[in-house]
């Protein structure tokens, strides 16, 4: 199936969701993300992913970024930001928005530092910018897929400023410890559990979890970079409860 009729597919799904959400009556509400009254549809079983903006397309990890941004750092449109692998609503406003925004992807096999299909190559393990680069940095559902998160909190800490800000969401598992889920023996990769992969939208074969993140997440990051990290709760679904948490954003922050 090509990309057209992929896409068309996508969309007519889309179409039932939102007919099923109005016919059940939807629970009107004004969307963190586009400012606009809307509704949220149903779209996964994950609370993370669920819960589509009818207006933007947000979800509610786009939403809860946003609303941590706007909070901590309410003149964002003035900074320097520089945001990994950009996908989506939240992306894309910000692109539009900000004045010095500087989005990255990583290609293998590109030489880094140049750009590829119109965006900067940047492998956050070993990144080309100079020191002291960007008051943000923002990363969404990413640092599970890098090979060293030891190298990629100290690069990103690196490029911060004084008092700039690491924001990030990502998947973990806050009743356990982190794990890796692979290890690397030269460039063989050696699974230690079941291969899992996450959606990459330039490359239709997805990008491996290497690491399942858990409960230590802030300790870790002040033992590798040096700083302080805090867990920000956000929800706008009104089915949270005790076994259904908050969507997290984590917040680093650099003395």
């Amino acid at each position: 199936m090509n990309k057209f009729w992929m896409r068309i597919k996508i969309k007519a799904r889309r179409f039932k969701l939102i007919l099923a959400s109005l016919l059940k009556g939807p629970r009107w509400t004004v969307c963190q993300l586009c400012k606009k009254r809307t509704f949220y549809y149903k779209e996964g079983a994950l609370l993370r992913e669920n819960k589509r903006c009818i207006r933007c397309g947000s979800i509610p990890r786009w939403r809860a970024m946003f609303d941590a941004l706007e909070t901590i750092a309410p003149n964002w449109q003035q900074l320097a930001i520089h945001e990994s692998a950009p996908f989506g609503a939240l992306s894309e406003k910000l692109a539009q928005k900000c004045r010095n925004y500087t989005p990255t992807h990583y290609f293998p096999d590109v030489e880094p530092g140049s750009m590829e299909r119109g965006i900067r190559n940047e492998n956050l393990e070993k990144q080309t910018f100079p020191d002291e680069q960007f008051d943000i940095v923002i990363t969404q559902d990413v640092l599970e897929h890098v090979a060293d998160p030891q190298s990629v909190f100290k690069e990103i800490a690196r490029t911060l400023k004084p008092g700039g800000k690491h924001f990030f969401s990502i998947p973990r598992d806050p009743s356990k410890p982190t794990e890796p889920r692979v290890k690397f023996r030269g460039d063989e990769i050696v699974h230690l559990k079941p291969p899992e992969y996450h959606g990459n939208p330039y490359d239709p074969a997805g990008l491996l979890v290497i690491t399942d993140w858990g409960d230590d997440i802030c300790e870790l990051i002040l033992q590798w970079a040096g700083t302080k990290t805090e867990m920000s709760p956000f929800s706008d679904d009104h089915d949270v409860t005790e076994t259904r948490p908050a969507v997290e954003v984590f917040i680093s922050h650099k003395d």
